[in-house]
């Protein structure tokens, strides 16, 4: 960028000289936008268009132009809904957002009915006065707001204005003061917006760098929903702290063209790729031996994976698929997190070969090492004791990566952020534990994620993890979805202990009503085979059937009550 400077002044924001550590991230994009101004931050990937891009120099140009008229309409202090299709405008806006002082709420765009409840259970939540996006039923959207009208900015309007982005200056911030509220996907309960900080930001993104082994010369590709914690705090806001270049693919293209993204690592040399299982479950199921050909994974030194349970299974066909292009075993990089915790928790270290072991008929992946300055303790959740090491308890966290609460929940706040370990002999001192619902084990100072406290399935007195039985579901029975099964125990007094499996059916499977008594007895068989356990019932559903959290995980405690209301609509019995 020709002739464009950033003030001396806006790098010594807050009180910090230039010749410090920056201790926010508005610090730090001033910082690059002065001494890396045409270094390329990120890619925006669009099909075979060739991809749009920002220099640091220009994020800051557009992110520092948009966050004058934040101030300028006296938003700064307030909270906001950050709602985009595009990856562009997301981006800019949350980083003007941040040099504002204007506290983001990120969240899908509204377009199914469930997705309208969310939208409107964030607005009101958060107290938001505004709502910041590109699409053209905006004003619709924000008339949704029951507590108080929404401002509505439309990003596409918004001109960058080289001037006021270069005498620009960040609102003061400390770093105990909140950077964005991260709603929870809601998927077993109700949303509760998470309470990040500055610091808690400067802290996980330093973790994540370390663990990860990350520096500037890294390249990353996203193809995660911005919205939410991986893409946002793993890809936005890691290619700002380390300095690397990060590419987005939108979610949508990812998974309607999984050759494509690898494509992208192939021909852009790309380092660190991530997101949930079920990605690299599809890569490894469709794409075929002749997509092989001329793709070249062997610049991937980090595939992470998580944000939903990691199957031994699924990581072992990636990389027996993958292996002729070149992708090496180190690189997959199993991790463990939550927007509690700002994202990162446990995993690594980078190159490290992923480990598996079996336990209660169940074969769980290691998530690595507890991030360092973190304290990772496992914990009898009845009791709140600690539990010696190979022990299963649940996961407790204390960090500066700990958010500092739930917005406005002062009750729940203090049962999950303020825990503390009773009759403890290791020196704890009292501090506050942060309660994650997880359950695990540590062994070696490697921690092992077994399954949700809530969604833990209990039939006459023993405990399974339902993710063991969808996944014996899926890979034995034919014409289910992919990511479309969902087992959770029921009891009553008639009937104590039950257990039931809901499906969603493939469109030729759902047309094959003949077959569905078969489906039915080969979905028993693999949940008896794999857990000795009998299937009370069988529920079929149409694709998109089950309900989901705006990330696409499925609504667990919702799946339970709409079973048990009678509220699931079976499929047509005609194709």
């Amino acid at each position: 960028m020709q002739g464009f400077q950033v003030s001396a002044e806006a790098t010594s924001c807050a009180g910090h000289s230039t010749g410090e550590s920056p201790r926010w991230f508005p610090e730090l994009l001033a910082q690059r936008a002065r001494t890396d101004t045409d270094r390329l931050v990120y890619r925006f990937f669009q099909g075979s268009m060739p991809p749009r891009t920002l220099t640091f120099g220009e994020l800051w140009r557009d992110a520092a132009s948009l966050a004058h008229e934040l101030v300028d309409r006296g938003w700064a202090g307030e909270r906001a809904l950050l709602v985009c299709n595009s990856e562009h405008h997301f981006v800019v806006a949350f980083h003007a957002c941040l040099l504002a002082g204007v506290i983001v709420v990120p969240t899908a765009p509204p377009r199914r009915q469930t997705l309208h409840q969310r939208f409107q259970l964030l607005a009101d939540d958060s107290g938001a006065v505004a709502i910041l996006c590109d699409y053209d039923d905006a004003a619709q959207t924000a008339s949704r707001a029951e507590r108080r009208p929404l401002a509505v900015l439309d990003l596409r309007t918004m001109q960058p204005a080289a001037g006021a982005a270069a005498a620009f200056r960040p609102v003061p911030r400390n770093g105990s003061d909140l950077a964005f509220l991260q709603y929870t996907s809601g998927s077993t309960g109700e949303p509760k917006g998470v309470a990040i900080s500055h610091a808690n930001l400067i802290a996980n993104s330093e973790r994540i760098r370390q663990a990860m082994a990350l520096t500037p010369s890294s390249s990353v590709l996203i193809g995660l929903p911005l919205f939410h914690d991986m893409g946002l705090v793993g890809g936005v806001l890691q290619a700002v702290y380390v300095g690397f270049s990060c590419g987005f693919m939108s979610p949508a293209e990812l998974v309607q063209h999984p050759k494509r993204w690898l494509q992208l690592v192939s021909t852009f040399r790309i380092t660190t790729i991530g997101g949930p299982n079920f990605i690299y479950e599809l890569a490894a199921s469709v794409i075929r031996d002749e997509d092989l050909q001329g793709l070249d994974l062997s610049s991937c030194q980090v595939a992470f994976c998580g944000a939903e349970p990691i199957r031994a299974s699924t990581m072992s066909r990636f990389m027996r698929r993958f292996a002729p292009a070149g992708f090496e075993p180190a690189a997959f990089f199993p991790c463990y997190g939550m927007a509690e915790a700002t994202l990162f928790i446990a995993g690594g270290p980078a190159g490290r070969h992923p480990d598996v072991v079996r336990r209660d008929r169940s074969e769980v992946v290691c998530c690595g090492e507890p991030a360092s300055g973190h304290r990772v303790r496992i914990v009898d959740p009845r009791t709140r004791r600690a539990l010696a090491e190979g022990e299963v308890g649940e996961i407790w966290v204390h960090g500066d990566s700990v958010a500092q609460g739930y917005w406005g929940r002062t009750a729940a706040t203090e049962e999950t952020f303020r825990a503390r370990v009773l009759d403890d002999t290791s020196h704890d001192d009292g501090l506050a534990y942060l309660r994650t619902g997880d359950l695990g084990w540590l062994q070696d100072g490697r921690l092992y994620v077994s399954g949700r406290l809530k969604d833990i399935i209990i039939v006459n007195g023993r405990k399974y993890a339902p993710h063991d039985l969808e996944e014996a579901v899926e890979q034995a029975c034919a014409g289910v979805r992919s990511g479309g099964v969902i087992a959770f125990g029921v009891q009553s007094t008639e009937a104590p202990d039950r257990l039931v499996v809901v499906v969603e059916l493939e469109r030729q499977a759902l047309r094959q009503t003949s077959e569905w008594g078969r489906l039915a007895s080969s979905i028993r068989s693999a949940v008896h085979a794999a857990q000795g356990l009998t299937v009370a019932d069988v529920v079929f559903l149409k694709p998109g059937g089950l309900p989901r959290t705006s990330s696409g995980k499925i609504r667990r405690s919702q799946c339970r009550d709409d079973y048990l209301a009678g509220r699931f609509e079976a499929p047509p019995l005609t194709a």
